[in-house]
């Protein structure tokens, strides 16, 4: 961690906790001071300022220097390490491929899991068109200028149900000169950066590279990601725009949770092999802000963005060598090759097996799967936004209202291939398409789903007294999403023709307006209180439509099958709170308190099928987020200090039966059912096998109820600095046991230590430790299907994703500042 200037202490939110205390002390080692006034963009596309004393929420801001401060390759670590209410999640085992969590939303790369955060880059949103997920690789880590965190607001569009990441990169009108850093640590990591802006009368320029690699602590998680951004910029005194590039290119080892067992004998193992996503992505787009009156103005963006990703997924498989010669596989292990199942839809007699090459997998050889998959996404679109600060009933007023539109097109392709699971896991795979002739089955998929999102949205705040502000506004959203199947499917009949399985084709198109309304009332200058209420909703994606069929399901990445429809998710939420900020014998202080409540209804979620590997979507009725968020900042000339507290209740609002195969509370698991077991016993009452039955108040797996960060730093000498943080996590349940019946995930702390030296104005050395007490847990737990693979003999079901353990690094920083020409007025 580093230290940076006075201006990156006070850019922080005003009267909310300033997210890293290293930017506590100025270069010159002078006592901070706080802003009087503090504006922030009220929606996706900014430039429609507004002092943040008159906004009615809870908007938390981390600047350029936080991720410096918190050595972050990516947005999930600078994230995590201070801002109240997000923790962060390691599902895949890879240090760039982590899922964000706020108030209990979730926002993740992973295909599959139901997001809850929309995230704009620029005011574009970068959640992809398949299935919503952010990939946190691609974004330029090193070229954000501030991220803007913010709860629940229907301005932001869809997928807004928790909140919003909305960040600002820089350019040439705000970062001069040239800047090296380069980096060396545990694991064989390396990073390395270079950024270059300048200024030159109208015109500015900025280009930002960044490079890691990391050689991954446990076995097959290598990563090496590349970034580049550049932007362009003009800009008078009533008008700015910006055209813009980023490429980003990743190679991500996801090697994903492994069996306790295994990983009590050796923490670095992992469970099948290889899982590998190649993803590589480019956007170009254009900002533009431009004051049309003294009154009006008016802003703008339009982008292009493309998205490829290619992954390779090995697994297990229900599939088992049958017969008497070894020669067929049959789909749950039947050993009558001559087994025949009816089509439901001719009634022709279908074979349940399929025949494997040259007899590999006889008596001995575990059969497995690699699943693997090709996406390629278009999008583009625009938003066009108007601003007016006329006064209204003659009190300042100021009034937003855009129109946005975001287009998408997705070509997915997915297939299976059948491998040989040896001693050490990595799957070897035989080049055979692996597919079976069962209606339902597994089969090839080959589809273009195209997403068409319409926003309409207005907000308004008005002065009604000089202390008490009121703000009302929301958003239409319509979406539309056509799916064509485009599949060349095995034959299944006996007269080896036909499809197997019915087409994908489908339309759907689902449009809601959701409001918005808060007050803000400044008991004093300097302490502020506010109210709101809001609503926000998201649609099905391309995948969750595709894969909502609990008699088809698909490995989520692999194969998309025919679907009943889902209903869209929709969330009415509140939070009220206090936020302060003080000066006193040299030191300021920042401080918040915040409580909360989100109401789901018809939550969309992943849940596992009786077949090994595979899952698929269901509304699981409604679910309730409600907590409370203290935080606290102070810092004074040599030493600055932060904590904050979170508390997340989250529960399910209605009785639910879902499928869950593994979780040892499941109907029927296992041949030992425990008598004294009361509470399963009862709620496994009238279940089908594999299902448990979710009661009104469980709480939603994977997300811990308590939440301590806490950190400081201090100036030994005006160059030399140390300092150190904290994370704290409650225990958690595992996902799949949302019946609640199983011991939980324990809880975490989580220690890091930082120190840096300025040798001179221009060369910085820093040096860092994380998890310095080497502590060995685990963020994420779940279920898996014991005797997939015979030869390990494994018995417990309980599957984790370890964390990384001690591990240190190094580097150094060069800057050399160039003097900026004289900047002209300008709005956000």
């Amino acid at each position: 961690m580093r230290f940076g200037t006075r201006a990156g202490l006070l850019a922080g939110t005003a009267a909310l906790v300033a997210l890293s205390p290293l930017m506590a002390f100025a270069q010159d080692g002078g006592a901070t001071a706080l802003e009087e006034i503090e504006v922030i963009g009220t929606s996706p596309l900014g430039g429609d300022d507004l002092a943040l004393d008159k906004v009615p929420a809870s908007v938390r801001s981390v600047k350029a220097q936080d991720f410096r401060d918190a050595n972050a390759p990516t947005v999930q670590e600078g994230l995590g390490r201070s801002v109240p209410g997000v923790n962060i999640t390691d599902v895949t085992g890879n240090p760039f491929n982590k899922e964000v969590f706020f108030r209990g939303f979730q926002s993740s790369p992973t295909v599959g899991i139901p997001q809850g955060l929309a995230v704009y880059q620029n005011g574009v949103r970068i959640n992809e068109s398949l299935g919503d997920t952010v990939n946190y690789d691609l974004i330029p880590t090193v070229a954000i200028d501030r991220l803007d965190v913010w709860t629940n607001n229907p301005l932001f569009g869809l997928n807004a149900l928790g909140g919003a990441l909305s960040f600002k990169t820089k350019s040439g009108f705000t970062f001069q000169g040239v800047e090296l850093e380069a980096q060396a640590g545990s694991f064989g990591r390396y990073e390395g950066s270079a950024q270059w802006g300048t200024q030159v009368g109208n015109w500015a320029g900025y280009i930002a590279i960044e490079g890691a690699r990391d050689g991954g602590w446990r076995d097959y998680s290598k990563s090496n990601v590349k970034r580049v951004f550049g932007d362009v910029g003009y800009k008078t005194d009533s008008a700015e725009v910006h055209f813009n590039l980023t490429y980003a290119k990743s190679t991500l080892g996801v090697v994903g949770p492994t069996p306790e067992v295994l990983l009590n004998d050796r923490r670095r193992n992992v469970y099948t092999g290889d899982q590998i996503n190649d993803n590589e992505m480019g956007m170009l787009a254009m900002q533009g802000n431009f004051d049309v009156t003294d009154k009006w103005s008016l802003q703008t963006n339009a982008y292009y963005r493309k998205f490829n990703r290619d992954g390779v997924d090995g697994n297990d498989t229900d599939v088992r060598p049958c017969g008497t010669d070894g020669q067929w596989l049959c789909l749950d292990g039947d050993d009558d090759v001559r087994n025949f199942v009816r089509d439901p839809v001719t009634g022709k007699r279908i074979r349940n097996t399929y025949f494997p090459t040259d007899g590999e997998f006889g008596p001995g050889t575990t059969p497995g799967s690699i699943e693997r998959n090709s996406v390629r996404t278009d999008s583009a679109g625009g938003t066009l936004q108007a601003t007016n600060e006329s006064e209204l009933f003659g009190r300042k007023n100021h009034f937003v209202a855009g129109v946005a539109y975001d287009f998408g097109r997705t070509d997915f392709k997915g297939w299976s291939e059948l491998c040989r699971i040896p001693a050490n896991l990595q799957c070897v795979g035989t080049g055979q398409q692996y597919y079976t002739e069962v209606p339902g089955g597994i089969t090839p998929v080959s589809i273009t789903g195209t997403n068409n999102y319409v926003g309409l949205y207005a907000i308004d705040t008005l002065d009604l007294t000089e202390r008490l502000s009121a703000t009302i506004g929301g958003r239409w959203n319509y979406a539309n999403i056509d799916i064509k199947d485009k599949s060349t499917r095995f034959p299944l009949n006996e007269d080896r023709t036909g499809r197997a399985g019915p087409s994908l084709d489908g339309n759907h198109s689902f449009d809601r307006f959701n409001p918005m309304a808060g007050l803000t009332y400044k008991i004093t200058p300097n302490i502020t209180a506010f109210g709101s209420y809001s609503e926000s909703n998201r649609n099905p994606t391309v995948l969750e439509l595709g894969c909502a069929n609990p008699d088809v399901p698909c490995p989520l990445e692999a194969t998309l099958v025919s679907d009943p429809p889902l209903k869209q998710v929709v969330t009415r939420g509140g939070e009220a709170g206090f936020r302060g900020q003080h000066e006193f014998s040299g030191a300021a202080l920042r401080w918040s308190a915040t409580i909360y409540r989100s109401e789901n209804q018809d939550d969309i979620i992943n849940v596992p099928s009786n077949l090994a590997g595979r899952g698929y979507f269901v509304n699981a009725g409604d679910s309730r987020r409600q907590g409370v968020e203290l935080s606290a900042e102070v810092s004074a000339e040599r030493w600055a200090f932060f904590a904050n507290y979170a508390y997340v209740d989250a529960t399910f609002r209605k009785g639910v039966t879902l499928n869950s195969p593994n979780n040892p509370a499941s109907k029927n698991y296992g041949q030992d059912d425990d008598d004294d077991d009361r509470r399963a016993a009862a709620r496994a009452d009238k279940l089908k096998t594999g299902q448990i039955r979710v009661q009104k108040g469980d709480t939603l797996p994977g997300i811990p109820a308590h939440q301590v960060k806490f950190g400081g730093a201090f100036k030994i000498t005006p160059r030399w600095t140390v300092g150190a943080d904290a994370q704290i996590y409650g225990s958690q349940y595992y996902v799949g046991d949302e019946s609640n019946q199983n011991p939980k995930l324990p809880a975490y702390a989580v220690f890091n230590a930082n120190t840096s030296f300025q040798v001179t104005e221009q060369v910085k050395l820093f040096a860092g430790a994380k998890n310095i007490f080497n502590k060995k847990y685990n963020s994420y737990g779940t279920f898996f299907e014991t005797d997939d693979i015979g030869f390990l003999g494994l018995e417990n079901p309980r599957t984790q994703t370890p964390a990384r353990p001690f591990s240190v690094y190094g580097g150094v920083n060069v800057k050399f500042s160039a003097a900026a020409a004289p900047v002209l007025v300008t709005k956000y």
